[in-house]
């Protein structure tokens, strides 16, 4: 076998010295992985958001309890007891002018609707639907007394109007006292009256006496006896036998 030149032994070891370091160190690093990109947060729109406006509840008075106190239903089903703010009441079957208090309150807002003021210690206002204060109404009528409490300068105007005109409960029989019932009044002392005078009994000056010597029990007796006719002064004259009064029985 022919031998290879020392030359060529040496090129071919190098090659296998540059083959065994590459395949060691040459070869290649593996990609890394790359992050994801975070998604984007989704736009949002720079217009607030508002929520609807509250609708507005509406009242009716279902019931009356007396001129200062109601029962009202709301427009969303509630139904709540309401003190008039400004107003006392009689008391229903025991004050005086209750019974006409009540009944006027109840024809001013049973079944109506009403507008209701703000909620206060001393009570709420109620309106009617033409505008009207309820309390300022009562008062001026005299169907309700004002609560000096309420402290509203109008009212107490309403209540000086009403005892100067007298109205309602400022009149008699309550004169302004509510809290009591109505006095009895005194009974007037029976009228009697007078017996009728009889009228004067006319008497004739020269109308002679009757003759009560002979007497006829009726004109039938007087003719049988031939005595008829009678005139005045003859025996067996009387009144109850001159029918006519002409001054002669049983003429006829």
């Amino acid at each position: 076998m022919k031998r290879l030149p020392n030359w060529l032994k040496i090129v071919l070891a190098a090659f296998a010295v540059l083959f065994v370091l590459g395949a060691i160190f040459g070869k290649a690093p593996e990609p890394k992985p790359v992050a994801a990109t975070p998604a984007a947060p989704p736009a949002t729109s720079t217009t607030p958001v508002t929520s609807a406006a509250p609708v507005p509840v509406s009242y009716t008075v279902e019931s009356v309890t007396d001129g200062a106190t109601v029962v009202v239903k709301g427009s969303d089903g509630s139904s709540r007891t309401v003190r008039v703010l400004g107003v006392t009441a009689p008391v229903v079957g025991n004050g005086c002018y209750g019974l006409e208090s009540l009944g006027w309150a109840t024809s001013t807002l049973s079944g109506k609707a009403v507008t209701l003021g703000a909620e206060t210690a001393q009570g709420v206002a109620v309106t009617l639907a033409g505008g009207q204060d309820y309390a300022a109404l009562a008062i001026q009528g005299g169907y309700l007394k004002y609560a000096a409490d309420a402290a509203v300068p109008a009212l107490a105007a309403a209540e000086t109007a009403a005892k100067q005109a007298v109205s309602g409960l400022w009149g008699p029989p309550c004169n302004g006292t509510i809290d009591a019932p109505a006095p009895t009044p005194t009974p007037a002392p029976p009228v009697t009256k007078a017996a009728p005078v009889a009228p004067p009994v006319e008497t004739t000056e020269d109308a002679p006496e009757p003759d009560s010597s002979v007497y006829y029990k009726n004109c039938a007796a007087a003719r049988a006896a031939h005595a008829a006719p009678i005139h005045v002064g003859e025996p067996g004259y009387r009144k109850e036998l001159d029918r006519d009064g002409d001054g002669t029985a049983c003429d006829r």
